[in-house]
């Protein structure tokens, strides 16, 4: 299950949460998992460049407010901050991309769809963030051919840049530039022994991160630029992550310490021209080369107060039937949630349809319809706002018959378990 642009940490088949058993309860299948590697052939860049992910239109939607009716499950309110004299630490726990549009005074391109790295942390005092960093460009290498000069880059680059546009399907995102420079640059190449000797290429940075598969099999099938043949130019690093590629290049690695100098980066809030779309109690935007990204060691080996939530749900199955979603009602969720450092759980409680014994040292939540447990259920995630989830085997399991049930149940609003306000979490 992926929570589509407002993850949380999901971590399954780790932690395992006992419920009390009510009826006929099943046990879960266990995981089996085949990884398979990656296919970095042709048809693995045919396929890149024109599978899109799910369809955002049908994940958008109006996701619910955030309630607080809880002191004890709500976090501590931020504290006040102004970005033109305060420094904003949090630690990330997740980096992601997603397209949209450009943000004023942010280096890039200033019109058109572009990429957008997402990072979600916590500061050490318990506050969620959502940070929006801007500017950042996919980029590849191809092996300069015998002669290009840099006086040959603007025409290729035009000429590169009108393939990639022709060859879209579609453009949906407005783009009007796909290839935003071409230049020639010094690397070394470690592909067998090549001494230290620097061999020229030609850094193609593109517009959106899909267009590196594009250019690339555009570059190998067709002929760009007449004046050179490039269908025999090796390329390099053009099938990295974008993600990956943005954490190489400014030096962040996983879960460390991100901090944004005071006047270097944006507040977002109910007035502001770029409303907040998350969550998360402080979002705000900043360009690429403006944040500090602080190496794990010394000081910033600490470890920010974490919300972890475990739970585990518990079906009223038929004899000798694994539950399915469109049958088998939910009865029993139980969740624990705890701060990373603490020794204990903070919240113990236990979701149960009807009537249940009292469970020692947890607080029994009783409901009369299953609609009414898993409505109450999803606003409990979001009131808690946890950083990770986890339980055994969730992933395969718990979280898609929650999804699967509520949606057979048609109970409104509770795909919105996201850090993303109005984008449905989906299985994928």
């Amino acid at each position: 299950m992926n929570n589509v642009n407002g993850k949380r940490k999901f971590i399954g088949a780790t932690n395992s949460v006992n419920s009390t058993n009510v009826g006929a309860s099943q046990q879960k299948k266990p995981r089996n998992e085949d990884d398979e590697e990656m296919d970095t052939g042709p048809a693995f860049f045919d396929e890149m460049d024109f599978t899109d992910d799910l369809d955002m239109m049908d994940l958008m939607g109006d996701g619910p407010e955030n309630l607080q009716t809880s002191v004890k499950w709500s976090r501590v309110d931020p504290p006040v901050i102004d970005p033109d004299t305060d420094a904003l630490i949090f630690q990330q726990i997740d980096v992601e991309n997603y397209i949209g549009q450009p943000f004023p005074g942010m280096p890039g391109a200033l019109f058109g769809a572009v990429p957008i790295i997402r990072m979600f942390g916590i500061t050490m005092e318990g506050n969620s963030v959502c940070c929006h960093v801007h500017g950042f460009c996919p980029y590849f290498y191809l092996a300069a051919p015998h002669s290009f000069e840099q006086s040959h880059c603007y025409l290729f680059r035009e000429a590169l840049d009108k393939k990639v546009l022709a060859d879209m399907r579609s453009n949906k995102d407005n783009v009007q530039e796909a290839v935003l420079s071409v230049e020639i640059v010094e690397r070394l190449n470690i592909y067998g022994y090549q001494g230290d000797r620097k061999q020229r290429y030609l850094k193609i940075t593109l517009s959106l991160p899909k267009f590196v598969a594009a250019a690339t099999r555009l570059l190998k099938r067709e002929i760009i630029y007449a004046d050179f043949d490039f269908q025999d130019c090796r390329a390099f690093e053009n099938n990295i992550d974008f993600d990956i590629r943005f954490m190489v290049d400014t030096g962040v690695v996983g879960c460390n310490w991100i901090e944004l100098p005071a006047g270097a980066w944006y507040l977002r809030g109910r007035h502001s021209k770029f409303l907040p779309e998350s969550r998360c109690q402080l979002e705000v935007d900043v360009a690429f080369d403006k944040f500090i990204s602080h190496e794990p060691e010394g000081e910033w080996s600490k470890v920010a107060p974490f919300r972890i939530l475990s739970f585990d749900i518990e079906c009223a199955g038929r004899r000798g039937i694994f539950p399915e979603p469109k049958m088998d009602p939910v009865i029993q969720i139980a969740n624990m949630v705890i701060r990373q450092g603490d020794p204990e759980p903070f919240i113990r409680n236990v979701f149960t349809l009807k009537a249940c014994a009292s469970i020692v040292g947890s607080h029994v939540i009783c409901f009369e319809t299953e609609t009414e447990l898993l409505d109450k259920w999803s606003s409990f995630v979001r009131e808690v706002d946890p950083d990770i989830l986890t339980g055994y085997n969730i992933n395969n399991f718990d979280i898609p018959y929650l999804l699967n049930r509520a949606s057979h149940l048609k109970v409104k609003n509770f795909e919105f378990l996201g850090r993303v306000k109005n984008i449905r979490s989906v299985i994928k």
